[in-house]
């Protein structure tokens, strides 16, 4: 019988204490208690599909194989709660994947890419309405995304993606002078953007709620509190995934576990997971209409260690550092989590780019971890070891949007559907890799300390030396989000 043994850092056990978690997810669970529909599983179920993960990916997956296989017997298990991992943590952003265009035309292809980036387009505007027809207040606002340059070494980062894009014949993102990219947001630290208008911001951890109750009232028996412990391949080909009080038996098993599928085999040598901080402000409305930033307009800047920064609909600043820190191995999902890993580079950042509001009273600060693939796509495919298991992970810091791209991708491959998202460049293998450990964690404590001193130095319009360059530039994808 093939076989998954998880180890017992995987994922988190027991639930955070309330402190520990981010305001997004307070927030979401204090406009939308919880209705004790989602008890522990305690016992043996049977079912067709059982998905493992309550977040976007998953609860995404259990509603597209609803839509296209009415009547599937669907059951859901989460770790912790739903909307407890990174569709809780994350800065909200809801964007197309036109940014991520040239990726997608070296995996899939001109067609392929073109097809992807208005699937994700159309991902934005699905989203949005399928919250006002469900009654869920995810608080969003449609407004442009602005891709920056915060220092003038940024300058031109986007060029190679405006030219894939003019070849292709599409042309969704428009540059914009220094000028411009200032006025927008009321700094002094661009040199330069482009926008993309098909965006919104939102607030994550009440869609992943509202999901869930979409789920539970379309029939998926979800069970909260129960961590994934072992799968296991029958006799007759059915899978079991045995829960710390239960398990599940199911002809088909969906992974939506993110960050923790590094685990699984070698998708550890597709991704790296690395820590991303986040600060959220206090209501500031004045400030940030003294600085004319007044509408939904969303920034990440060129960095590797990318900034990243917008507001909300009652005038909080949220701005973000990724690339705050690694951990050995695998186990970087279980130990990201918590305060600020790099406070004083968070603040440093914030004040370069927004001194104004570099004083604003801040409600709440959080790490979280994220994982980076190797094409900076999110991927999906099915066990070797255990094959009624599918999975998808790899989101690269945007998956709000795709992962209701990966959830056709997922469906079609459990339903057995030969169609454009089973045969899709995010369902493609992955030939290219990242070292396994040991080597891994300390080459990333080798880069990490001359990655910041290039950085320091390009904010700062100093001349990077050649050799430090050369140094940074090897591995982009362990540190870029």
């Amino acid at each position: 019988m093939n076989d998954i043994v998880l180890s017992s850092t995987w994922p988190r056990h027991g639930v955070p204490a309330p402190e520990r978690r981010t305001p997004w997810l307070r927030d979401a669970l204090a406009a939308e208690p919880d209705d004790g529909r989602t008890l522990p599983l305690a016992g043996e179920l049977d079912c067709d599909v059982c998905v493992v993960g309550g977040g976007f990916t998953g609860l995404w997956t259990a509603l597209e194989i609803l839509r296209r296989a009415p009547g599937t017997d669907i059951v859901l298990i989460e770790a912790d709660i739903c909307g407890g991992g990174a569709s809780g943590a994350n800065a909200g952003y809801l964007m197309p994947m036109w940014a991520r265009f040239s990726s997608l035309l070296a995996l899939g292809g001109p067609e392929e890419a073109r097809r992807i980036g208005e699937a994700s387009a159309q991902a934005v505007d699905d989203i949005l309405a399928f919250a006002d027809e469900h009654g869920i207040d995810i608080e969003y606002r449609r407004g442009p995304w602005m891709w920056a340059a915060s220092s003038p070494a940024q300058r031109g980062s986007w060029q190679s993606t405006l030219e894939d894009l003019h070849r292709a014949g599409i042309e969704p993102l428009r540059q914009i002078s220094a000028a411009e990219a200032r006025t927008a947001i009321g700094t002094r630290s661009h040199y330069g953007a482009v926008l993309d208008p098909g965006c919104a911001t939102l607030q994550p951890a009440k869609l992943a709620r509202g999901l869930r109750r979409v789920a539970l009232d379309a029939g998926v028996r979800v069970h909260e509190r129960t961590p994934l412990t072992a799968l296991r391949t029958e006799p007759g080909g059915r899978t079991r995934a045995y829960t710390t009080y239960g398990s599940v038996r199911a002809d088909q098993v969906v992974l939506a576990i993110n960050a923790w599928a590094g685990q699984l085999e070698d998708l550890g040598r597709r991704m790296v997971t690395v820590a991303s901080d986040t600060v959220l402000t206090r209501p500031v409305p004045e400030a940030l209409a003294e600085l004319g930033w007044t509408d939904a307009t969303s920034v990440c800047d060129s960095r590797r260690r990318l900034n990243y920064y917008r507001t909300t609909p009652d005038g909080r600043l949220l701005f973000g550092k990724g690339g705050a820190g690694v951990a050995y191995g695998h186990h970087g999902p279980s130990t990201l989590w918590g305060e600020p890993l790099r406070p004083g580079e968070l603040r440093q950042q914030l004040t370069r780019i927004l001194p104004g509001l570099a004083s604003a009273p801040v409600d709440a600060a959080w790490t979280a971890p994220v994982e980076y693939s190797v094409t900076s796509l999110p991927f999906a495919g099915r066990l070797k070891s255990v094959p009624g298991a599918s999975y998808a992970t790899g989101y690269s810091g945007d998956g709000v949007g795709p992962s209701r791209l990966m959830a056709k991708v997922l469906a079609s491959m459990v339903l057995g559907i030969n169609d454009e998202w089973s045969r899709s460049a995010f369902a493609r293998h992955l030939s290219a890799w990242i070292p396994r450990e040991p080597l891994r964690y300390p080459g990333s404590l080798l880069a990490l300390p001359a990655l910041r001193a290039v950085e320091r130095r390009e904010d700062s319009g100093r001349t990077v030396p050649p050799l430090l360059k050369r140094l940074v530039s090897v591995d982009p994808s362990m540190f870029r989000l």
